[in-house]
């Protein structure tokens, strides 16, 4: 007979895997005594008996950290993981990764896998930070990054984004920019895009009425793509007298914007302006230099795994705390 897993559990019982393993995991404050009985009797009927996960999470005997990325492909994550390797190397934690590939039904599915190997802690990339997957996770044994959760409920790691961008808008705004725009995916509740808009519209002082908003398709169709081009165009082409600009929310947005104005043949600083969130290597060969926010990912991977680490150890604080990691504006010759 196949050995019964979590989630069949979670099925017989007509619950979700985050309550089942609450309940084996001892954590009974949000369950309700009815469920918490249905459950003992249903793990008792089917003889089910989980790994060690449990047990060595309290006891913290696993040298095993699961890390949970929402997209490898995204040049960010790949400096993170690199910090995070290089920590958990130096402490003798072996890492296991997951790649959710944006999907949020696909993160789930990871963050239930490795909650069912022989892990010591977690650190969390997240596509939905709001999920409710997380809120089944202690505090005292999970580090989030990037990405900030509504409700706080571990230690998360992110950088300066409201503060950066109005600074850089500002500089902007200094060289005598008349009209602004803030190009993004979509806003959607996404922390760091919602967060880095706000400090582009208290910088400019525009409404949050979506005027000067310019949203990139994220993995959309030809059509949308032919969309967002033509607004680029269009807002370049009826400038008139004005100097217009475009502040991109990160590296892969900065990528299509400058597509979609070379399209028309349109040239940074001759046409437009921009800068853009994150630095990446390529932008460092292209002429004029592309002014930036250079952000230390490798940085939030190190603290990441270093606070992680002091978790597992006894030695960090179980209040969750949002650290903030300084970034550095880089002016160049794009505006």
């Amino acid at each position: 007979m196949e050995k019964l897993t979590i989630s069949d559990i979670a099925t017989l019982a007509k619950v979700s895997t985050a309550t089942v393993s609450n309940y084996l995991n001892g954590n009974f404050n949000k369950m309700s005594v009815k469920t918490r009985r249905h459950l003992e009797e249903i793990i008792s009927q089917t003889n089910y008996r989980p790994n060690s996960t449990a047990r060595d999470l309290a006891k913290n005997e696993s040298k095993t950290i699961g890390v949970s990325i929402a997209d490898i492909t995204n040049p960010f994550t790949s400096t993170v993981l690199s910090g995070i390797s290089d920590v958990c190397n130096r402490y003798g934690y072996k890492v296991v990764f997951t790649n959710a590939d944006q999907d949020s039904q696909t993160e789930v599915d990871n963050i239930i896998r490795l909650r069912s190997e022989n892990v010591a802690g977690f650190i969390f990339d997240p596509v939905s930070p709001n999920g409710p997957i997380y809120k089944s996770f202690s505090n005292k044994s999970s580090v989030m990054v990037d990405l900030q959760a509504k409700s706080l409920n571990m230690d998360t790691i992110v950088t300066d984004n409201e503060k950066s961008v109005f600074e850089m808008t500002q500089k902007m705004l200094d060289k005598g920019y008349d009209e602004l725009y803030f190009v993004s995916w979509p806003l959607k509740d996404v922390s760091t895009r919602l967060q880095r808009y706000q400090g582009f519209l208290k910088a400019a002082k525009y409404e949050d009425d979506g005027s000067h908003l310019l949203i990139v398709p994220h993995h959309g169709s030809q059509e949308e793509y032919d969309a967002f081009n033509e607004q680029v165009a269009d807002i370049i082409k009826n400038k008139g007298s004005k100097k217009v600009g475009f502040f991109a929310m990160n590296g892969r947005v900065f990528l299509r914007l400058l597509q979609a104005a070379q399209i028309q043949n349109y040239s940074y600083p001759q046409d437009y302006g921009v800068a853009t969130y994150e630095e990446l290597a390529w932008m460092k060969v292209l002429k004029p230099g592309i002014s930036c926010i250079r952000q230390d990912s490798r940085e939030i991977g190190e603290k990441a795994a270093e606070l992680l680490n002091k978790k597992l150890t006894g030695k960090a604080s179980s209040q969750p705390e949002v650290t903030i990691i300084p970034t550095k504006l880089i002016i160049r010759e794009s505006f």
